[in-house]
């Protein structure tokens, strides 16, 4: 619509104007609202994204850190070993695993020490700590010449409580590693037994 040049607007074409610019309005809001209802989706789905992200990425921090924490644990471990190796020094490699079952007495067959062992037994006396280290070495060494199994040990120590044959076998271990007890396998490999390796003395 236009006006004749050099005419005023009349009150009709002025209304029919409006009304186009009404239309003219609405087709762009209506526009714009679809645009932001395409843009609100896409917002939506990014900020979903994000989180996926975010968590994620969350699970991988706590991961790292669990795998750096068991490093550090495995490297610790690594260097103890070492350590413990290196105090044992050469020629000391006869540690064996010992199966956690109740041991019968030894037979007769058992091997005895010579009396050449027993004097190089008192040549370097040991110091024992630890008030059950002691009571263990007393026991195995009332008869130096018997070979003790941990089930016998641990009945003079503590009768039938439980867990006394397992913390028993620990103590005999340990001084095993002292060099101050032996430890003689059966025949068949499945049982040990503990002797007095070296002259000792409580601490």
């Amino acid at each position: 619509m236009s006006l004749i040049d050099g005419g005023a607007p009349s009150a009709d074409w002025v209304a029919m104007d409006m009304e186009a610019m009404l239309r003219e309005c609405d087709g762009l809001i209506a526009s714009k609202d679809d645009q932001l209802r395409r843009l609100e989706g896409t917002i939506e789905a990014l900020r979903g994204e994000m989180a996926r992200a975010t968590e994620e990425r969350q699970q991988a921090v706590l991961a790292r850190q669990k795998a750096e924490h068991v490093l550090h644990k495995v490297h610790a471990a690594i260097e103890e070993a070492k350590s413990l190796r290196a105090s044992q020094g050469p020629g000391s490699s006869r540690l064996r695993i010992v199966p956690p079952a109740s041991e019968p007495k030894p037979s007769h067959e058992d091997p005895t020490p010579s009396d050449s062992e027993l004097a190089d037994a008192s040549a370097a006396p040991v110091r024992i700590e630890g008030s059950r280290s002691i009571a263990v070495m007393r026991v195995v060494g009332a008869d130096p010449r018997r070979a003790w199994s941990t089930t016998e040990v641990a009945q003079l120590l503590e009768g039938e409580v439980k867990g006394a044959v397992r913390r028993t076998r620990f103590l005999l271990e340990a001084l095993y590693r002292q060099s101050v007890l032996d430890k003689i396998y059966s025949p068949d490999g499945k049982r040990a037994y503990y002797r007095v390796a070296a002259a000792w003395e409580a601490a």
